[in-house]
């Protein structure tokens, strides 16, 4: 289907307008209990199934959360704001005629369309496996691969785990890229082997980065705190540039997130590798009442790394444009993204380090504070409903 600019096309005389949301992310999420926005448009959300939030995710691997506390049903929130809900993905776009396709075969017609998709594990250049970004393989190819999203996939890992634990078998685990969430992963996954009190030697966690050592934007002090934390833990910090590789039961891929795959079939504008192009008011460019939120937009002039905190403080501006459209009188607000973010890295064992701009302190303290937070967002999500 291709995609052009329209004019907003009215519904029939009497009806409201017609709001199509695919996906349920942060800024989805905060439009379902904007009771300004919902007296306004007859809602449908699209989703093939349930909010996973990515600050518990690695609690969930440790084991130190059940996956239940990490996911968010959809259902029962639309249920109760009269939004009506389709289990279904998104398949193709024609914003000339106001239609999308979905996965379930049905059409859907909208008058205002959001996009909320979410992101995926970023694709891997030659150049990646080049320098070293790859594994070793073990006797037979006998390993798993596994990626970091959708967060699920770290729930079978979980389970992948444990069962083997529980087994007294062996487990030798690799995790491509040392950033934030690859070490995460390293801790938790240490977290989770001694939860079964293996036994010395039985679990062996190698965190591979690329030159740069773990967490290479946090100030030099924060840093030092990180490599002394993973030393206790047991957790081998390794070059890719200059260690050889060991073969490795798990492989972990933590490289990165990107746009999810196929952007381009929706017949929108994308920046490469950065997702479906937005203005600052989060309109898509170039089209008329779509807008894009999260990890699947890119800011034209103002590239966002891929976190949650931006997905959140989106939800407001989305909800307040939306109305606005409807106005054409009415100017629309701009998204502008904090100069810094509060970042808490989960090192598990009620061990946190938190950042913020060149600002950081380690401990307890920021352990309980991410609880806090994470919990309680969770919490007010789930009263929506």
């Amino acid at each position: 289907m291709s995609s052009t600019t329209a004019r907003s096309r009215p519904t029939a005389i009497g009806s409201k307008p017609r709001l199509l949301l695919i996906g349920a992310g942060h800024a989805h999420l905060h439009l379902l209990h904007q009771s300004s926005l919902l007296s306004r448009f007859d809602v449908t959300l699209v989703d093939p199934g349930a909010f996973w939030y990515s600050g518990l995710a690695s609690g969930v691997l440790a084991g130190d959360h059940s996956p239940a506390t990490d996911r968010i049903d959809p259902a029962a929130i639309c249920h109760g704001r009269g939004v009506a809900l389709v289990r279904a993905r998104l398949c193709a776009l024609n914003t000339d005629m106001r239609q999308a396709l979905l996965s379930n075969g049905t059409s859907l017609a909208f008058d205002r369309l959001g996009l909320n998709l979410g992101s995926a594990p970023a694709l891997r250049s030659s150049d990646d496996e080049a320098s070293g970004d790859s594994a070793a393989s073990l006797p037979g190819d006998k390993q798993t691969h596994w990626q970091i999203k959708p967060i699920p996939h770290l729930v079978r890992l979980r389970r992948s785990l444990e069962r083997r634990f529980q087994c007294r078998q062996s487990v030798s685990v690799e995790i491509l890229g040392a950033g934030a969430s690859g070490v995460e992963i390293a801790c938790a996954i240490e977290a989770l082997g001694r939860r079964h009190q293996l036994a010395a030697g039985a679990l062996t966690i190698r965190l591979r980065h690329r030159g740069s050592g773990p967490l290479p934007e946090a100030p030099a002090r924060a840093r030092r705190y990180l490599l002394a934390a993973l030393e206790r833990r047991g957790i081998l910090v390794v070059d890719s540039l200059h260690d050889r590789h060991l073969p490795a039961s798990d492989i972990i891929d933590a490289t990165g997130l990107g746009p999810p795959r196929g952007l381009e079939r929706f017949g929108l504008p994308t920046i490469v590798g950065r997702g479906i192009a937005i203005d600052p008011s989060l309109k898509v460019q170039g089209t008329d009442g779509v807008f894009a939120s999260g990890d699947c937009a890119a800011l034209i002039d103002h590239p966002l790394p891929r976190l949650g905190v931006h997905g959140v403080r989106q939800g407001p501006v989305l909800a307040r444009n939306l109305i606005a459209s409807l106005d054409p009188q009415a100017s629309l607000t701009s998204y502008r993204p904090p100069a810094r973010a509060l970042s808490i890295v989960n090192l598990g064992h009620g061990e946190a380090l938190a950042l913020y701009g060149n600002a950081w302190w380690g401990g307890r303290l920021a352990s309980r504070l991410k609880r806090h937070l994470d919990l309680n967002f969770m919490q007010r999500t789930r009263r929506l409903r």
